[in-house]
């Protein structure tokens, strides 16, 4: 058990200098004594300013995916793959179409190529359009909106078959908010090693 399950707190005596200070503080260490904190000639005591740095790890693993975020087209799970197809029709930049429940939680994920491949396929229409187009889709590959880029990359790589299928972003309560293309996070992260 640490000092915060107790309720204690450390102390961290004989501090003489701001490395030390700068090296407790890092532990989590607030509270601190030693001759770098004895006032001074008008009883002041000066506390140096710990120097704020960026962190690494914030550094390395790039921007949130919420940053990338586009909109997505949302069909309920129910909907037919005629449905689908309107909506992979209305607009060609389109590149997924996210079937959602009643909460907006995603269900699954229709990519646009292999959709309408299976259903430009022979039979295809007469096989697939009238039922649901939950049928043909894919389990939805989703990320908190907090997910660093590096580690959303991370995501999509999982799947060898899927790596360029868009990411759904979800909020706290796993609503989808929106997509993030893989395309775009490349990008990001291709400029970052610059």
């Amino acid at each position: 058990m640490d000092a915060r399950g107790t309720g204690a707190h450390v102390l961290a005596p004989g501090v003489r200098d701001e490395a030390q200070l700068a090296a407790v503080r890092g532990w989590g260490v607030r509270l601190a004594q030693g001759p770098l904190l004895i006032p001074g000639p008008s009883g002041r005591v000066h506390v140096p300013l710990p120097v704020v740095e960026r962190e690494p790890s914030q550094f390395v693993l790039g921007p949130r995916v919420h940053e990338f975020l586009l909109p997505a087209v949302t069909l309920p799970y129910e909907a037919t793959a005629e449905d689908a197809i309107d909506a992979f029709g209305s607009e060609p930049s389109i590149t997924s179409v996210i079937l959602v429940d009643e909460y907006q939680r995603p269900r699954g994920s229709l990519d646009r190529s292999r959709f309408l491949l299976s259903i430009a396929g022979r039979f295809g229409h007469a096989l697939h359009g009238k039922k649901a187009a939950g049928r043909l889709a894919d389990p939805a590959r989703t990320v908190p909106k907090t997910t660093p880029a590096i580690a959303a990359m991370q995501v999509a790589g999982r799947d060898a078959e899927r790596v360029y299928d868009d990411l759904v972003v979800t909020d706290e309560v796993g609503r989808c908010m929106g997509v993030v293309r893989v395309s775009d996070l490349i990008r990001q992260v291709a400029a970052m090693q610059r």
